[in-house]
């Protein structure tokens, strides 16, 4: 009874408001519709992405998952793996041994070819033939035969630098 009396006043005030009011009541229902439908879908989608990563995950263990088993039975285990580790050490050590026996030997004779390889290297070095290259602009070479220290101008401040040359090591005052 209470909701037809309440229906009864809705239709009532409907035909006695005026257009504006009308289109104003029917914009503000339908934006409160779309919210409600909005908040519903957003609910809906949380729960569905979360049923939908789970029917995933089930779904690839179950077609990858023997295919997988499968293709490991193809590698050795873990003991395996141990023991092909320390066969290599052992083999790494005895090619160690093997390597330091061979380098630490002392040198049998010395090869003619051998003791001769200084001479070598000196007669390829005189067959070579250097030719000279023409310096740039501005990397002439400069007077370099004049050793004499430069005299200070006149009347300057600073003195001669009348000190040692330092292009060659010190004399050792203890001989």
């Amino acid at each position: 009874m209470y909701l037809l009396q309440l229906l009864l006043l809705i239709v009532y005030k409907m035909l006695t408001m005026s257009y504006e009011g009308f289109v104003t009541i029917m914009l503000t229902a339908i934006a409160v519709m779309l919210a409600i439908l909005a908040i519903i879908i957003a609910i809906l989608a949380v729960f569905g992405y979360a049923g939908f990563k789970d029917a995933v995950r089930d779904a690839v263990s179950k077609s990858v998952g023997p295919i997988m088993a499968e293709k490991l039975k193809e590698y050795p285990d873990a003991a395996k793996f141990i023991e092909l580790y320390e066969s290599m050490e052992t083999r790494l050590a005895f090619l160690d041994s093997v390597q330091n026996k061979i380098v630490s030997s002392p040198a049998s004779e010395s090869s003619p070819e051998s003791s001769n390889l200084g001479a070598k290297e000196t007669e390829a070095k005189k067959d070579k033939v250097e030719t000279p290259i023409e310096p740039y602009p501005g990397e002439e070479p400069h007077n370099v035969s004049n050793t004499t220290t430069a005299a200070p101008a006149t009347g300057g401040s600073a003195p001669a630098d009348t000190g040692a040359d330092h292009s060659e090591p010190p004399k050792d005052s203890t001989s």
